[in-house]
């Protein structure tokens, strides 16, 4: 069994998930919750300096926050300095999104900005319609080194409804549920889709 920890993202994050790969945590998972903690990605490319084993992932990202090419450019890097070991973990902003007065975002908008940010971190050429105008866009020069697209980027997506747990499923893709334990803790629920 593998066990994983699920934390509001600090810019001192690092040392509890340096202590949970010590003590043999597969995982790290870092709330993405603007105005309540600090950046999710800064948080995680500490951590990945500061570790070696231990994967770190979004938990959960939130797609309306962060345009997709904003977001794979940021998971590519992670993956630069932690070559696979990087998850994306995305749901529909439920919590962060109510920080600022906001609702979830529907699913389809979900699927569609989980699709593109998987097509990018790939090193793929997608199309991206941006204030009203479609594009091609792709990374310029991913050989350059600067960030890493060769190594997976698995996606793990939180839906607690059936309606979620449906497009999970039609995606192939892993649901996660951060749940918290009896005693406090809270562990990754990790279903196949």
């Amino acid at each position: 069994m593998e066990y994983a920890i699920a934390l509001a993202s600090e810019v001192d994050s690092w040392r509890w998930v340096k202590r949970a790969e010590a003590l043999g945590f597969s995982a790290a998972w870092f709330y993405d919750t603007q105005l309540l903690n600090p950046d999710v990605f800064i948080c995680m490319a500490l951590a990945a300096q500061e570790t070696e084993r231990i994967r770190l992932g979004t938990g959960v990202l939130v797609p309306s926050n962060r345009i997709e090419p904003v977001t794979a450019n940021a998971l590519a890097t992670l993956n630069r300095i932690a070559p696979g070991r990087i998850d994306f973990g995305v749901g529909t902003g439920f919590t962060a999104r109510r920080t600022m007065g906001l609702g979830a975002i529907p699913l389809a908008d979900t699927r569609t900005y989980v699709e593109r940010v998987q097509a990018l971190v790939k090193g793929e050429t997608i199309s991206w319609d941006f204030e009203g105008e479609d594009r091609k866009i792709r990374f310029l020069n991913p050989d350059l080194g600067l960030i890493n697209v060769e190594d997976d980027i698995p996606l793990w997506i939180s839906a607690f409804g059936p309606k979620g747990r449906r497009m999970t499923a039609e995606m192939g893709r892993r649901l996660a549920q951060l749940q918290r334990h009896e005693r406090g803790g809270r562990r990754v629920a990790d279903h196949a889709g």
